[in-house]
């Protein structure tokens, strides 16, 4: 009797355990909370555009339901200022100290393919969203990074040929000097060449510089049709503002790499006036559900999302979802659920992340800055004159040199 009494608390406490783990089992394996960073800039060169991008990865949590694995999702943000030291420094403080599954955003491409890999080194996901470098899709790329909405060859390409063939086939460009603006220089060389257009000139211009009247002189000197200007930040708006201020804008189409809202609002739609771009999405698009996610943003922040906000967004919701798929936060298991899945959401229609290079594509827009009398509404700065199909707007997967790799 002794011996059966034992054996049956023995049975009675293993079903207690088993059903507590059927219990309570999904929750004891999410202890460890999904945690979330974006890692951006705050109080450099790319800041007008990149400070609302925290907002955007706050507002995917929220509405996310703030929680998943049963646990509150963790949020983290950090200043890498633009600088690749910082961003190196602060993308490794992320992973190793504060454990976080999964870095957002990254402006500036030196500061995001360090982060790139501290992802590797890490085994941890990142997601490049501000930074435009090919080389995460390319020379550099891995298994636990990727690149979402655009890079600087869809730019470059998208809005470079189309404005070949409606603007003008002779060019001059300034160039920003490091390493995003020398690629897209490259992108748009073979891409004049390869139209049979003319690069008259082109001028290297450190980040950050004042004063570009040497390089618009230059520019006018060549009489170009089009004037190409390869850089981002506050280089937009500073380098615009004198060729309005020379009279380049007269006779001469000019054509951007990088131009939102953000750039258009503070300095006034008179300086842009005329001028093209491309994106990835335009606020006014007529994507399903995107007229409901823009009013809800903007009465949430009293102003209206630039392309770079709705691609974080879009971005870290899709991480979530794929976490939610997979039923664990492990970065191999999320990365299978996310290489090769085609979504469709306000921002892409549709989207699909190729399992080749890792990089999210979907179709380009060129816009076109509406002239002041042209607006119907506050922030109604752009017209949609054109799209590029996702196949033409980026890379083909098979000619980046891109060696993905195992785990």
């Amino acid at each position: 009797m002794k011996k059966h009494s034992i054996v049956l608390r023995i049975a009675v406490g293993v079903s207690l355990i088993f059903g507590m783990w059927l219990v309570l089992g999904p929750f004891a394996m999410a202890a460890d909370p999904v945690k979330v960073a974006i890692l951006t800039d705050l109080s450099g060169p790319y800041s007008g555009f990149a400070i609302p991008n925290v907002d955007a990865v706050k507002m995917a949590i929220q509405d996310f339901g703030g929680k998943l694995l049963g646990q509150d999702i963790q949020f983290f943000a950090r200043d890498h200022q633009s600088k690749a030291d910082i961003g190196n420094q602060k993308g490794k403080e992320l992973y190793e100290k504060e454990k976080v599954d999964a870095i957002f955003d990254c402006p500036n491409s030196a500061a995001a393919l360090a982060v790139s890999s501290q992802a590797l080194r890490n085994k941890k996901l990142f997601f490049s969203v501000s930074s435009g470098t090919t080389r995460h899709t390319c020379s550099d790329c891995n298994r636990y990074t990727f690149d979402w909405a655009w890079n600087d060859y869809m730019v470059v390409r998208s809005v470079g040929v189309w404005a070949i063939e409606n603007l003008g086939k002779r060019w001059y460009t300034i160039t920003a000097d490091y390493t995003w603006g020398h690629t897209l220089f490259k992108f748009l060389s073979s891409a004049l060449k390869e139209k049979g257009a003319t690069l008259l000139g082109n001028d290297m211009v450190a980040m950050g510089t004042a004063d570009f009247s040497p390089y618009i002189l230059n520019a006018m000197n060549a009489n170009p049709e089009v004037l190409g200007l390869l850089n981002g930040g506050r280089d937009v708006t500073t380098s615009t503002k004198q060729a309005v201020e020379f009279g380049l804008k007269k006779k001469v189409k000019v054509v951007h790499v990088y131009m939102s809202i953000d750039e258009v609002k503070p300095a006034g739609l008179e300086v842009f006036a005329g001028d093209y771009t491309t994106a990835p999405w335009y606020w006014k698009t007529d994507n399903p559900g995107a007229k409901e996610w823009v009013d809800r943003w903007t009465k949430k922040f009293n102003r209206r999302p630039n392309w770079l906000n709705a691609a974080n967004y879009s971005c870290v919701t899709q991480y979530l979802k794929a976490v939610e798929r997979a039923g664990t936060k492990d970065a191999k298991a999320v990365i299978k659920e996310l290489e090769g899945h085609t979504f469709r959401d306000f921002f892409a229609n549709p989207g699909y992340i190729r399992p080749q290079d890792h990089m999210q594509v979907g179709k380009a827009f060129i816009l076109r800055a509406k002239d002041p009398k042209e607006m119907k509404e506050e922030w109604d700065y752009f017209e949609i004159v054109g799209e590029v199909p996702a196949e033409q707007a980026y890379m083909d997967p098979d000619k980046t040199g891109c060696k993905m790799g195992g785990f």
